[in-house]
């Protein structure tokens, strides 16, 4: 199996966590354009010796964290998932700010001996810490910048901290990620699509 076309990373913010169960959101938004997601959980670990060998061994989740990197992401959602305020016009970010806990969620394409599918990730709570933002001047060559915003991952209510599905199509693969956040868009949700070509009117 290989992975590629990471897409449409989407972050909600919490509005309720009931007891056992999964929250629930209010409207999300598009990050940005996803360039790559990189998850890296942590475990508690622990090895018990007994008679000169491995007796017991237990590895319990702690957290995780999803390192981003995307194409931008704009003032509304920056002041979205940092907790960032908005004065005149401007963003402002503090000392004392506090990022939202929110749900996030994007899928993936697969390929597997030749037949693509796609995959979504699902992640219920998660917590942003603002990333580096790059930027070059223009020399011989252009450079992009890119924006990489880095999420702690909670475990949930229900213990759930990473929830994946295949779907066969990209369009079930965007809805599945859309109803686990929530299934609201706060608009503009989707970059405009490319004008249509052809004739017409």
């Amino acid at each position: 199996m290989a992975k590629y076309g990471a897409r449409r990373p989407i972050f909600a913010p919490i509005k309720t966590e009931p007891e056992g169960k999964l929250p629930t959101y209010d409207a999300y938004s598009i990050i940005g354009r996803l360039i790559k997601a990189d998850v890296t959980p942590t475990f508690a670990s622990g090895k018990l010796y007994a008679d000169n060998e491995l007796a017991e061994s237990v590895d319990e989740f702690v957290n995780a964290t999803c390192a981003m990197e995307t194409d931008d992401i704009t003032d509304g959602v920056s002041q979205k998932i940092y907790g960032a305020k908005v004065v005149d016009g401007e963003v402002h970010y503090k000392t004392g700010d506090t990022p939202p806990r929110g749900g996030l969620a994007h899928y993936v394409t697969i390929m597997r001996k030749g037949g693509k599918s796609y995959k979504g990730f699902y992640y219920p709570v998660v917590q942003a810490t603002i990333g580096t933002d790059n930027a070059q001047t223009k020399g011989d060559n252009i450079t992009f910048g890119t924006s990489n915003p880095s999420f702690t991952i909670f475990p949930s209510n229900t213990t759930a901290w990473r929830i994946t599905k295949e779907f066969k199509t990209e369009a079930e693969a965007i809805t599945w990620c859309n109803q686990k956040l929530g299934g609201t868009a706060k608009p503009p949700a989707d970059p405009p699509s490319d004008p249509p070509t052809g004739g017409g009117s």
